[in-house]
């Protein structure tokens, strides 16, 4: 999935479905709160949009509905560099994502890998993770002006 912060939850912009049959629905046009959400914790972390005051919403029983718990997710989030949503959004759903960043480092939108639970478990998140850094990392740099290939010129001596 790729996402971008709106002005009240993550608007999905893109997905590309999973070859398994067992997967998640397309999210594009779904708004989903940032609060419970690996895209959105990836926006609250890096401040792309302000943590939302007053009550947060219980989608789940894994639900952070306490600001203290959240932000303590959201250290984690600066620590690992991508965020987990496990079984906060909907039972069963969990979802990993990471920042894609502009020439001057602000977060300007997050891709994310979703799955059941029974797929995305302990090690296999953590490698995601990475895969997700890794790739994000790539499309912030294909971002900066600077670091795109020069087109050559055709003809010429």
């Amino acid at each position: 999935n790729l996402a971008v912060p709106g002005p009240t939850a993550v608007e999905q912009i893109a997905q590309v479905d999973s070859r398994f049959l067992l997967g998640a629905v397309n999210w594009v046009g779904r708004e989903v709160p940032f609060h419970c959400s690996a895209l959105g914790k990836v926006f609250l972390a890096y401040g792309a949009t302000p943590v939302p005051r007053g009550r947060l919403e219980r989608r789940t029983d894994r639900t952070l509905t306490t600001h203290e718990r959240l932000q303590a997710d959201l250290d984690g989030v600066r620590r690992r560099g991508y965020a987990v949503a496990d079984n906060e959004l909907e039972p069963g759903l969990v979802a990993i994502a990471a920042p894609v960043t502009d020439s001057d480092g602000a977060v300007v939108a997050a891709v994310s890998v979703t799955g059941p639970s029974v797929r995305l478990t302990g090690n296999r998140i953590a490698g995601v993770g990475r895969l997700l850094i890794t790739e994000t990392r790539a499309i912030s740099r294909g971002l900066d002006p600077t670091e795109r290939p020069r087109k050559r010129e055709v003809g010429g001596a």
